[in-house]
């Protein structure tokens, strides 16, 4: 009974482990399946360089792992366009960046296009570190797919081999590499993935392009440099690396894949300096302490469903609050109404009444100006009328002057008429009465002379 029970705990907890390495199993799983690149996929990253020289080609893959060095690069280049490129070589020497990365430096259209399309060149990375064989894969197929289009016949700075079914490509000169450009909607033929279109970069405006054919090329790069330590094991599908140091000069990659200290390329975290990793299982292939980019990714989604929940209960919740409480609100809201309704009456009387007495007071203003302004006019009259009458009575006195003088002369004349003769007979008698005439002219021019004068004092009056 004992060996029975104990074979029964033993297959229990043997089931047990079973189930929990089966529930570990299934989600990694199905992370490995949601990060996988299909078949169509990695053809339409691998098109716009999939017909570079394959001494090229292995930098190209290995400095994608590494996008930070890759922009760090270009600001160098950037910084140092007018050096040549031993010179930028040599700066480049002091970074500790990765060769290959160093290597690219040369060759500033490809790195231009490294650097602009950060999201292109991680994903190439994060394929080739995810499955280096089906990336070698790809691109043998898509070269087969070109030369089926009858579009490798074309290279002319390319000599292109075939060994054991696999498609070489290397540069005619070996010490100097052409980097081509091709439409890859027109190079590759028939495009079998009708969802999955090649990328297409538009060239540069000084690519040389000869009258005939699909590739333009950009000027020569005349290598000087540590250069040729990579290539293509194209039977065992994955990339070779030499001794850095002893690469200037051109090697054929069959001397380089069998040479006595070639590796196999191992990718080193060091260069990746930070940067997250697609897939959970690169991550933990390398150790990294950082969340892969798949889980930032759930987590963001997580996190941004849970918020936009809590969002949505908050709006219910505010919602059935204010229903609620509709009537109170409703009736305070009146109450405030009403109060700013009367507060506005308030100032509108208040302004009215303002308005009025600044009325009044203007119209008291300007009545007694009127008032003034009367009395003055009168004053003008009263001074005037005053004036007018000194001369009237100016008048009369020269009027009753003038009277009695009328009456005096009658008064002479009447002592005159008597007798003509007693008056011729009286010679002393004449005399008087001449006397007395040439008086009364006197008395005459007298009186006309004040009269002159007063009239002229009341001229200077009037003035």
């Amino acid at each position: 009974m004992k060996m029975h029970t104990r074979q029964n705990r033993t297959g229990g907890i043997m089931a047990l482990c079973m189930i929990l390495t089966l529930t570990l199993f299934v989600p990694l799983s199905k992370a490995q399946a949601e990060t996988r690149f299909s078949e169509a996929e990695l053809a339409q990253m691998l098109a716009p360089i999939a017909l570079y020289p394959d001494s090229l080609l292995t930098h190209i893959l290995i400095a994608s792992t590494y996008p930070l060095e890759i922009v760090q690069a270009k600001r160098l280049q950037g910084k140092n366009k007018l050096l040549p490129t031993e010179q930028l070589m040599e700066k480049a020497e002091d970074e500790e960046w990765d060769p290959s990365v160093t290597a690219l430096l040369a060759f500033p259209t490809v790195l231009d296009k490294l650097s602009e399309d950060l999201k292109w060149t991680q994903d190439l990375g994060d394929a080739f570190l995810q499955d280096e064989e089906r990336m070698l894969a790809s691109i043998q197929i898509l070269r087969h797919q070109a030369d089926k289009a009858d579009s490798l016949a074309e290279m002319e700075n390319m000599a292109v081999s075939r060994v054991e079914n696999q498609i070489i490509i290397e540069p005619v000169q070996k010490e100097i590499v052409y980097v081509p450009y091709y439409d890859p909607r027109v190079v590759y033929g028939h495009w079998a993935w009708y969802n999955y279109p090649p990328i297409y970069w538009a060239p540069y405006p000084y690519y040389v392009r000869p009258p005939y054919g699909h590739f333009y090329w950009h000027r020569g790069v005349h290598i000087s440099f540590n250069y040729y330590f990579s290539a293509f094991h194209w039977n065992k599908r994955h990339v070779v690396v030499v001794h850095h140091n002893n690469a200037r000069h051109y090697r054929h990659h069959g001397r380089i894949v069998t040479s006595h200290g070639a590796q196999r390329w191992h990718h080193k975290p060091v260069h990746r300096r930070g940067v997250a990793y697609r897939s959970p299982a690169v991550k933990h292939r390398y150790k990294s302490h950082r969340p892969s980019s798949l889980h930032t990714k759930q987590v963001r989604k997580a996190q941004y469903s849970t918020v936009s929940r809590a969002n949505t209960h908050n709006k219910v919740h505010t919602n059935t609050q204010a229903k609620l409480n509709r009537k109170p609100s409703h009736t305070s809201n009146l109450s405030h109404y009403n109060k700013q309704v009367a507060k506005q009456r308030e100032q509108k009387f208040s302004n009215q009444m303002h308005h009025k007495r600044n009325v009044q007071v203007g119209d008291r203003s300007v009545n007694k100006h009127k008032v003034n302004n009367q009395k003055r006019h009168i004053q003008t009259q009263q001074k005037f009328k005053q004036s007018s009458t000194k001369p009237s009575q100016y008048r009369q006195a020269q009027q009753s002057k003038a009277s009695n003088v009328k009456s005096q002369q009658v008064r002479t004349q009447a002592t005159r008429q008597p007798s003509h003769s007693a008056q011729m007979r009286s010679p002393g008698h004449i005399k008087t009465s001449g006397q007395t005439h040439s008086k009364a002219q006197h008395q005459r021019s007298s009186n006309q002379k004040n009269h002159n004068q007063k009239g002229n004092s009341r001229s200077k009056l009037r003035d």
